[in-house]
C-alpha cells in the first residue's frame, strides 16, 4: 500500500478537523487537538489556513482548566451551499422543489413549482437567480427518476433529458460540480438515515407513483446499492401480472397480487429485513392482506418488515440532503460563476 504523500496527509488531516469542528460547530485549538487526535502544531496550521479561507471564524477567548484564556473557532456553515433539485409525481402532475442549503444541512431557501415537460434548460431561471443571489455555491445536485452512468441519462420518464446534455448543459454553463440520484435511491436513503436503523443491513424501498412505471431502491450496510451500469431497481421491466400500468389501483385484491410477487422477488434474491412501499394508493387494509400473502407464498420460511408511506416527499428530501451533505464534504474547492 503507498503511502499518502504530504499534500494528500494535509488534506486527509484537514477533512478530519472539519468534520469534528462541523459536528460541534465551535471549538478551541486544545479541543480540536484532543478532539481530532492531530497535534497541537497541525491543528494550528491548517485552523489558520481554513480562517484565512473563510471556512472558519475566529470567535471570542473562552476561560480554560486554570491555564490562558483559549480562542473558540467556528465553522462557517455558509462557506459551501448546494443546490438541490428534485421531483416526483403528484395527482399525476410533474412536482419539482429546490432547495438551497449550506454545509450544516439547513435550507435558506426552497421553491416549487408543477412542469407540464422537462428540457435541458427547465431548471434555468431558477438556478441562474441562486447564483447570481448566493455566494459559494458549489454543487448542483438532482433527484430524478431513471438511470444515469458517467454523465449519460439512459433511463428515464422524461425522454426529452436522455443522453448527455443534461448534465453536461449545467456543469459547463455554471462551472460546479453536476450530480445525478435516482428517486427512489435517495428516498430508501433518506428513510434509513431518517430511521437511524443501523442494526439492520438491507432495506429496499419500492415507488410505486402510477403515471410512471415503479422503481426500486436498496441499502445495504448503509451504501446505496446500484450494480452494474446503476440500472438495479428497474423493476417495472419486471414481467408480472398484473403489471403496474394494467392494475386498478383501486381494487386492493389486485394491488396485493402485484406487490406480493415484488415482495418475494426481493426476499428470495436479497432477504432484506425491511421493505418500504411508497404510493398514494396504499392503505393499511392493503399492508394486511399483504403480509399474510407473503407468508403464504413464502411458506413461513421468511417474512421482512413490510412498511407504507403514502407520501415519498419527505424520505426524499431528506435523502437529497445526506448525498448533497456528503458530496460538499468530498469538494474541497469553492466555485465561481458569472
Amino acid at each position: 500500500m503507498l503511502k499518502a504523500d504530504r499534500t494528500q496527509m494535509k488534506e486527509i488531516n484537514k477533512n478530519i478537523l472539519r468534520q469534528v469542528l462541523k459536528e460541534n460547530r465551535k471549538a478551541t485549538k486544545p479541543e480540536l487537538a484532543s478532539l481530532t487526535e492531530l497535534s497541537v502544531v497541525t491543528v494550528n496550521a491548517l485552523i489558520s489556513e481554513m480562517v484565512t479561507s473563510g471556512e472558519v471564524i475566529e470567535g471570542d477567548e473562552v476561560p480554560s482548566n486554570g491555564g490562558r484564556p483559549s480562542k473558540q473557532y467556528i465553522y462557517n456553515g455558509n462557506y459551501r451551499k448546494a443546490i438541490i433539485i428534485y421531483g416526483y409525481a403528484d395527482n399525476n402532475r410533474n412536482l419539482f422543489h429546490m432547495l438551497i442549503i449550506n454545509s450544516f444541512g439547513e435550507c435558506l431557501e426552497r421553491k416549487k413549482e408543477y412542469y407540464a415537460n422537462v428540457v435541458t434548460d427547465s431548471f434555468d431561471k431558477w438556478i441562474e437567480i441562486v447564483f447570481k443571489t448566493y455566494e459559494n455555491i458549489s454543487e448542483i445536485v438532482f433527484g430524478l427518476p431513471g438511470e444515469e452512468e458517467n454523465g449519460v441519462i439512459y433511463v428515464h420518464d422524461y425522454p426529452d433529458i436522455v443522453g448527455d446534455k443534461f448534465l453536461s448543459y449545467y456543469k459547463e454553463k455554471y462551472r460546479v460540480p453536476v450530480f445525478y440520484e435516482n428517486d427512489i435511491n435517495a428516498a430508501v436513503c433518506g428513510f434509513y438515515t431518517r430511521q437511524n436503523i443501523k442494526t439492520v443491513q438491507t432495506v429496499v424501498g419500492l415507488y410505486y407513483p402510477r403515471v410512471h412505471g415503479p422503481g426500486a431502491g436498496v441499502i445495504i450496510k448503509g451504501d446505496i446499492y446500484k450494480g452494474c451500469k446503476n440500472f438495479a431497481g428497474e423493476v417495472g421491466m419486471l414481467p408480472s401480472s398484473p403489471s403496474w400500468n394494467e392494475v386498478n389501483y383501486s381494487n386492493p385484491e389486485e394491488v396485493v397480487l402485484m406487490l406480493s410477487q415484488i415482495v418475494v422477488v426481493y426476499s428470495c434474491v436479497l432477504a432484506p429485513e425491511l421493505i418500504v412501499f411508497y404510493g398514494d394508493f396504499l392503505t393499511e387494509d392493503i399492508l394486511k392482506e399483504l403480509v399474510m400473502r407473503v407468508r403464504e407464498l413464502l411458506k413461513g420460511n421468511f417474512l421482512p418488515n413490510i412498511q407504507f408511506e403514502k407520501n415519498i416527499e419527505k424520505d426524499f428530501e431528506y435523502g437529497m440532503v445526506h448525498i448533497a451533505l456528503s458530496r460538499l464534504d468530498k469538494n474541497g474547492g469553492v466555485k465561481e460563476w458569472y
